[in-house]
């Protein structure tokens, strides 16, 4: 059985879902208390700036959904110490609607731009995590996979991805809607990909400067070595502030880099000249509150949601059509995963078979007496067992009917 809960953009302001954000470390301290406490077999946990998702599987609880859900839930939020209510903001999900949402996701229909491909990098990134420390089951890990196929096949046969927009690129479509480019100038604060990102969007602009600040300062100089840049000694951040228009916020840090009274002082050099700040970070690297000081405009993530519209109306014929393929990979994944329920039985039979026949073997009188023997009945094994399989596959509707199932498994499932 296969779980998820997601916290996103869509139910989750900024301010939530930045306190639902996990480090590598706490991805693995996060799996070594689900695995202790609740018998999970399986996880991969996703965490971006638009969402946290966490993957569950586990195949010895079934009957147990509500029960797991809701002690996974308990125990996100003690790890987290988020003591208010959870329940506006997350999306709890079961079965085949995780595939579905998984497939989605992947395909770029659940990105709050619809078709981008950064979501397809985070989740390779988040799968590959999970593999390398041993976190994936069986059914998840052929989930990410089957979603890879799907992703690319609807990326491939529809146009949802021609043309399609980044946060970095609506970020510097609403820079451009507020302030005149080619009188501007443009701070870009950090140098992971979003950065690099936000930095391609904005050389296709006319731009009177633009500059970047790292706090790795080899990372700064390599980047502005490759397109053209100033650099900007990221111990001086505040001070910087005087000789730019706007400051573009994407790094990885955990903790806000202004304060309020920081920006203040600046903001009273500057003559209170306008300035404007975008926070493309969760956590964010910038409090709420300076949005009330007099000539800063703040714009954080949950701020482009305008040109996300728009972005969602050009593209609504072709999500339509993307959710046609994801309705046939969603079948294909569905037949593996019902199917499996019908494993333990499967597997307790062949037991049972190779128990009796072993225990008939040792009472044969010599070794090609007992080889002859194990080589007929392997053959009879096999054949019996296959033809066995087929019907209980074909009368429990390949593990549908949980009833027949149910019957199935006490029947031969040997409980000794």
């Amino acid at each position: 059985m296969i779980g998820l809960i997601s916290i996103n953009y869509k139910h989750a302001p900024v301010e939530v879902r930045e306190r639902f954000d996990f480090s590598e470390l706490q991805k693995l301290e996060f799996h070594q208390i689900l695995r202790n406490n609740y018998d999970v077999e399986g996880l991969m946990i996703l965490s971006t700036c638009n969402r946290t998702e966490i993957y569950f599987e586990y195949e010895n609880h079934i009957g147990q959904e509500s029960k797991i859900m809701h002690g996974i839930l308990k125990a996100l939020v003690d790890y987290k110490s988020f003591f208010e209510s959870l329940s506006p903001f997350i999306n709890k999900k079961t079965g085949i609607d995780v595939s579905e949402h998984l497939f989605r996701l992947v395909s770029g229909l659940e990105s709050m731009i619809v078709g981008e491909y950064q979501i397809v990098e985070q989740i390779k990134d988040a799968f590959s995590f999970a593999k390398e420390k041993k976190m994936l089951g069986p059914i998840i890990s052929r989930m990410v996979q089957k979603s890879f196929e799907a992703g690319k096949y609807i990326r491939t046969n529809t146009l949802i991805d021609k043309g399609a927009v980044s946060v970095s690129y609506a970020a510097v479509e609403k820079i451009s809607r507020i302030f005149d480019l080619k009188n501007s100038s443009v701070l870009a604060v950090g140098a992971g990909e979003t950065s690099i990102l936000t930095i391609q969007h904005l050389q296709k602009k006319e731009i009177k400067k633009l500059a970047i600040t790292n706090r790795s300062i080899e990372k700064a100089k390599e980047i502005a070595n490759k397109y053209s840049l100033e650099t900007k000694d990221f111990k001086d951040l505040h001070n910087h502030l005087n000789d730019f228009d706007v400051a573009i916020f994407s790094t990885s840090a955990k903790q806000e880099l202004l304060s309020f009274d920081l920006v203040s002082q600046k903001m009273q050099e500057r003559n209170y000249s306008p300035l404007l700040l975008v926070d493309l970070c969760v956590p964010r690297n910038l409090p709420s509150s300076i949005s009330e000081i007099e000539g800063v405009e703040l714009i954080n993530i949950d701020g482009l949601k305008d040109l996300v519209n728009e972005n969602y109306t050009k593209r609504k014929s072709q999500i339509s059509k993307a959710e046609e393929f994801i309705d046939f990979f969603l079948l294909e994944f569905d037949e593996w995963t019902t199917s499996r329920q019908l494993r333990p039985s499967i597997i307790s039979l062949n037991d049972q078979f190779n128990t009796l026949l072993n225990s008939e073997q040792e009472g044969l009188d010599n070794a090609d007496e007992g080889k002859n023997f194990s080589d007929q009945h392997s053959r009879i094994k096999k054949k019996f067992l296959s033809n066995l399989i087929k019907k209980i596959k074909n009368v429990s509707d390949n593990g549908r009917d949980e009833e027949v199932l149910e019957v199935i498994n006490k029947i031969f499932i040997d409980e000794r």
